[in-house]
């Protein structure tokens, strides 16, 4: 039996049956991706931003409405764009953009428009370009590579492409985007901050996967365990409850292989040190 928990796993689309206890957050970031052509998803380190994006929002989309291309910074921005463009590319690439200008910079501003252009017309669909992760831009990118960056971003939206910005940033490095601010004044206009979960919803997040999945739940675990992870405060760290509810499933497995369940016996006494649960 396959583990409905993600550990260290953020959600993905195909995860929509197990994902739990963000519906409002979903419907919200739902409606705000249309006030603007540029949508900033921020919070701290942990608060599920990608799952919200990639599973959350992606599943209020139906695959007619959207084409979502993620990206990943990896070595440099501008050269991911191309790669993750050119990998949904319908029609020849380089025939819809052109020669590249030199051997050193592959597109021209107006290359990677028409490069948009042209992959919106081989789906017929809105694209939706995902930077998950945005500050490793300004973590491991230089002045170079940031302006090089915004300038495309500009160059798109003020073009009449079907095409939507979507960037997930944790919110200590929302400081380095209000540089972006000088060419681009409503940057920053449209943002939504992703809060920690409450302990209610959290809940959610235990019984919600335990019960597509046929796995029964003693009374009073859900908020025994919340307790042991969290005693002074309503806030859950859902890093830390996803690595342990995996930890719980597999002792549930070893202990009946047939029809796991969790109960309140799986529990430790307490947890010690929250990051030895994935050892």
């Amino acid at each position: 039996m396959t583990s409905p928990f993600k550990f260290l796993d953020s959600y993905t689309k195909e995860d929509h049956d197990i994902f739990f206890g963000r519906e409002t957050e979903v419907e919200e970031l739902y409606q705000k991706v249309f006030e603007s052509k540029i949508l900033l998803v921020c919070g701290v380190s942990g608060t599920g931003k990608s799952s919200l994006i990639d599973c959350g929002l992606a599943n209020k989309f139906e695959d007619s409405d959207w084409l979502p291309v993620s990206v990943r910074r990896g070595r440099n921005m501008v050269e991911s764009l191309e790669r993750e463009l050119k990998k949904v590319a319908l029609s020849n690439y380089k025939s819809a953009v052109g020669s590249p200008q030199s051997a050193k910079k592959d597109l021209t501003l107006g290359q990677i428009v028409k490069a948009i252009k042209s992959i919106y017309l081989d789906h017929f669909k809105p694209i939706y370009l995902i930077f998950d992760q945005f500050e490793e831009l300004f973590i491991f990118g230089d002045r170079e590579e940031r302006e090089e960056f915004i300038q495309i971003v500009k160059a798109v939206i003020d073009s009449d492409v079907q095409c939507r910005f979507v960037f997930s940033i944790r919110e200590e490095y929302l400081a380095g985007v209000t540089e972006f601010e000088l060419l681009i004044p409503e940057f920053l206009a449209n943002r939504m901050r992703i809060e920690k979960m409450t302990g209610k919803n959290a809940i959610q997040v235990i019984e919600g996967p335990c019960k597509v999945h046929g796995i029964e739940v003693e009374e009073g675990f859900p908020e025994a365990l919340l307790q042991k992870l969290n005693p002074d405060s309503n806030e859950i760290e859902l890093t830390y409850l996803q690595v342990f509810l995996d930890k719980v499933f597999r002792l549930a497995i070893d202990k009946d292989k047939e029809k796991p369940g969790f109960t309140n016996e799986l529990l430790p006494q307490k947890i010690t040190n929250i990051n030895d649960q994935n050892k």
